[in-house]
Protein backbone atom coordinates (compact mmCIF):
# COMPACT_ATOMS: atom_id res chain seq x y z
CA UNK A 1 0.00 0.00 0.00
CA UNK A 2 1.44 3.91 -1.16
CA UNK A 3 1.67 6.32 1.81
CA UNK A 4 1.35 9.61 0.89
CA UNK A 5 3.57 12.38 2.54
CA UNK A 6 3.89 15.96 2.02
CA UNK A 7 6.97 17.56 1.52
CA UNK A 8 8.29 21.10 0.23
CA UNK A 9 9.73 21.13 -2.74
CA UNK A 10 13.17 22.57 -1.84
CA UNK A 11 13.24 19.81 0.58
CA UNK A 12 12.79 17.38 -2.40
CA UNK A 13 14.58 18.67 -5.25
CA UNK A 14 17.66 18.99 -2.47
CA UNK A 15 17.29 15.17 -1.70
CA UNK A 16 17.34 14.48 -5.10
CA UNK A 17 20.10 16.07 -6.29
CA UNK A 18 21.89 14.81 -3.02
CA UNK A 19 21.35 11.08 -3.40
CA UNK A 20 21.75 11.57 -7.17
CA UNK A 21 24.86 12.65 -7.08
CA UNK A 22 26.12 10.28 -4.57
CA UNK A 23 25.44 7.50 -6.88
CA UNK A 24 26.62 9.25 -9.94
CA UNK A 25 30.16 9.59 -8.32
CA UNK A 26 30.36 6.15 -6.76
CA UNK A 27 29.01 4.59 -9.71
CA UNK A 28 31.45 6.67 -12.15
CA UNK A 29 27.73 7.02 -14.81
CA UNK A 30 24.74 8.86 -15.15
CA UNK A 31 21.78 8.06 -12.90
CA UNK A 32 18.84 8.40 -15.38
CA UNK A 33 15.39 7.33 -13.62
CA UNK A 34 14.23 6.61 -10.03
CA UNK A 35 13.99 3.10 -11.63
CA UNK A 36 17.45 2.62 -11.92
CA UNK A 37 18.73 -0.20 -9.94
CA UNK A 38 22.23 -0.90 -7.86
CA UNK A 39 22.95 -4.35 -9.19
CA UNK A 40 21.60 -4.63 -12.11
CA UNK A 41 22.26 -0.81 -13.90
CA UNK A 42 24.94 0.09 -11.69
CA UNK A 43 27.02 -3.22 -11.56
CA UNK A 44 27.49 -3.15 -8.14
CA UNK A 45 27.55 -6.33 -6.91
CA UNK A 46 28.16 -8.22 -3.89
CA UNK A 47 31.16 -6.11 -1.74
CA UNK A 48 30.70 -3.56 -3.85
CA UNK A 49 27.36 -2.49 -3.21
CA UNK A 50 27.72 -3.83 0.82
CA UNK A 51 30.36 -1.23 0.69
CA UNK A 52 28.14 2.08 -1.34
CA UNK A 53 25.09 1.28 1.09
CA UNK A 54 27.87 1.95 4.04
CA UNK A 55 28.79 4.71 3.03
CA UNK A 56 25.63 6.15 2.40
CA UNK A 57 23.95 5.48 5.52
CA UNK A 58 27.12 6.60 7.08
CA UNK A 59 27.76 9.93 4.94
CA UNK A 60 24.08 10.76 5.73
CA UNK A 61 23.17 9.63 9.27
CA UNK A 62 20.81 7.19 8.17
CA UNK A 63 18.87 4.95 11.04
CA UNK A 64 19.58 1.05 9.03
CA UNK A 65 18.01 -1.13 11.40
CA UNK A 66 14.86 -2.55 9.35
CA UNK A 67 17.37 -2.63 6.36
CA UNK A 68 17.35 -6.39 5.49
CA UNK A 69 20.40 -6.70 3.00
CA UNK A 70 19.81 -10.28 2.30
CA UNK A 71 16.50 -9.49 0.83
CA UNK A 72 18.13 -7.15 -1.39
CA UNK A 73 21.25 -8.46 -2.98
CA UNK A 74 23.28 -11.21 -3.10
CA UNK A 75 26.43 -11.85 -0.77
CA UNK A 76 29.90 -11.81 -2.37
CA UNK A 77 30.04 -15.23 -1.76
CA UNK A 78 26.93 -16.31 -3.60
CA UNK A 79 28.66 -14.37 -6.74
CA UNK A 80 32.11 -14.54 -6.58
CA UNK A 81 34.01 -17.86 -5.12
CA UNK A 82 36.91 -20.54 -6.58
CA UNK A 83 34.04 -22.65 -7.90
CA UNK A 84 31.83 -20.52 -9.69
CA UNK A 85 34.74 -18.68 -11.36
CA UNK A 86 35.79 -22.47 -12.88
CA UNK A 87 32.15 -23.16 -14.03
CA UNK A 88 32.15 -19.73 -15.90
CA UNK A 89 35.52 -20.17 -17.24
CA UNK A 90 34.41 -23.63 -18.96
CA UNK A 91 30.88 -22.15 -19.86
CA UNK A 92 33.11 -19.59 -21.40
CA UNK A 93 34.84 -22.11 -23.22
CA UNK A 94 32.05 -23.43 -24.55
CA UNK A 95 29.77 -20.07 -25.35
CA UNK A 96 32.43 -18.05 -27.05
CA UNK A 97 33.10 -20.58 -30.20
CA UNK A 98 29.65 -20.42 -30.05
CA UNK A 99 28.94 -17.20 -30.30
CA UNK A 100 31.24 -16.46 -32.86
CA UNK A 101 29.34 -18.86 -35.23
CA UNK A 102 26.48 -16.16 -34.68
CA UNK A 103 28.63 -13.66 -35.37
CA UNK A 104 30.33 -14.81 -38.49
CA UNK A 105 26.87 -15.74 -39.86
CA UNK A 106 25.75 -12.18 -39.09
CA UNK A 107 23.28 -13.80 -36.85
CA UNK A 108 21.61 -15.58 -38.81
CA UNK A 109 22.64 -19.04 -37.72
CA UNK A 110 20.98 -18.90 -33.59
CA UNK A 111 22.76 -21.79 -31.80
CA UNK A 112 21.49 -22.24 -27.79
CA UNK A 113 24.51 -21.76 -25.54
CA UNK A 114 24.55 -22.96 -22.13
CA UNK A 115 23.90 -20.26 -19.00
CA UNK A 116 26.46 -18.59 -17.15
CA UNK A 117 25.99 -19.06 -13.26
CA UNK A 118 23.45 -17.01 -11.71
CA UNK A 119 22.30 -17.37 -8.21
CA UNK A 120 19.02 -19.75 -7.58
CA UNK A 121 18.22 -17.12 -4.64
CA UNK A 122 15.93 -14.40 -5.70
CA UNK A 123 16.34 -11.01 -4.60
CA UNK A 124 14.70 -7.63 -5.19
CA UNK A 125 17.87 -5.26 -6.07
CA UNK A 126 17.23 -1.58 -4.63
CA UNK A 127 16.46 1.67 -6.73
CA UNK A 128 17.24 5.32 -6.61
CA UNK A 129 14.12 6.05 -5.94
CA UNK A 130 14.77 3.23 -2.60
CA UNK A 131 17.36 5.27 -1.55
CA UNK A 132 15.64 8.64 -2.07
CA UNK A 133 13.19 7.58 0.24
CA UNK A 134 15.42 6.54 2.91
CA UNK A 135 17.21 9.30 2.72
CA UNK A 136 13.99 11.85 3.10
CA UNK A 137 13.06 9.38 5.57
CA UNK A 138 15.91 9.33 7.70
CA UNK A 139 15.18 5.86 8.37
CA UNK A 140 15.28 2.48 5.80
CA UNK A 141 11.29 1.82 5.23
CA UNK A 142 9.69 -0.60 3.10
CA UNK A 143 6.81 0.97 2.53
CA UNK A 144 6.48 2.95 -0.96
CA UNK A 145 6.00 6.40 -0.23
CA UNK A 146 4.53 9.15 -2.71
CA UNK A 147 5.93 12.34 -1.72
CA UNK A 148 3.03 15.08 -2.58
CA UNK A 149 4.40 18.90 -2.72
CA UNK A 150 2.57 21.56 -0.11
CA UNK A 151 0.36 23.44 -1.46
CA UNK A 152 0.67 22.06 -4.36
CA UNK A 153 3.42 23.73 -5.80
Amino acid sequence: MQEERLVEFEKLKLAYITVKNFLEKEAGENVESLKTKIAEDLSFYGEDNYYLLTKFVEKFELEHSDFNYDEHFHSEGEIANSEIALYNLLILSVWLPLKTIELLTLNNVKINKPSFYKPSRKVTDMTFKELLTWYIEGKYTKSEIKYVLKNGI
